[in-house]
């Protein structure tokens, strides 16, 4: 996976881009003074109190697939170090129970910004994360931190669901030159 980082480094800022502009659309679309505008501030700290109770769930041991993927959307897509573009919420719970059967699995995460359109329906999250896993080669326990990008859709319900959830590994540090 670490040689496709270029790739979804690329990826993540074009998805980036697509989610602003078509907030960005939606906020035009808005005819001036005939609606009330959304509580973008209300929306981005229930957004980041769910990050935190979603990052607290990977630290309980008793984490269960079903409590780690319901932060998204049925038609998610997800890609993260290690985990190939995964779409669908079927394809994304395989992902997660392949990574809860390592003893060393464990996410950490939050968020250093959230953006809310002003119609109030879409919202990007991104921050930094860490993870541990256990190295294959090495079959020792490995961490990595990295950086995510998050966007939520406002579900029919009220409630907010991640539809686009990127992670990137840092970059390996440089070898000695010369």
């Amino acid at each position: 996976m670490r040689g496709n980082r270029r790739y979804v480094t690329l990826a993540g800022t074009a998805a980036l881009m697509l989610s602003l502009s078509g907030c960005q659309k939606a906020e035009r679309q808005e005819p001036a003074g005939n609606a009330a505008m959304a509580d973008t501030s209300a929306i981005a700290d229930a957004i980041k109190a769910d990050e935190k109770a979603w990052s607290d769930e990977f630290q309980n041991k008793a984490r269960t697939v079903d409590t780690l993927t319901s932060h998204y959307a049925s038609d998610a897509f997800f890609i993260a170090p290690g985990v190939g573009p995964t779409t669908g919420i079927a394809d994304i719970r395989k992902a997660y129970e392949a990574g809860l059967k390592d003893p060393n699995f464990t996410i950490s995460f939050a968020a250093d910004k959230v953006d809310v359109a002003q119609s109030g329906d879409v919202a990007t999250s991104h921050g930094r994360f860490s993870e541990t896993y256990t190295d294959p080669a090495t079959k020792k326990a490995k961490t990595d931190s990295g950086t995510f990008l998050t966007v939520y859709r406002k579900q029919t319900d009220g409630s907010w669901k991640a539809v686009e959830d990127w992670a990137v590994a840092d970059p390996a540090p440089a070898g000695p030159t010369g």
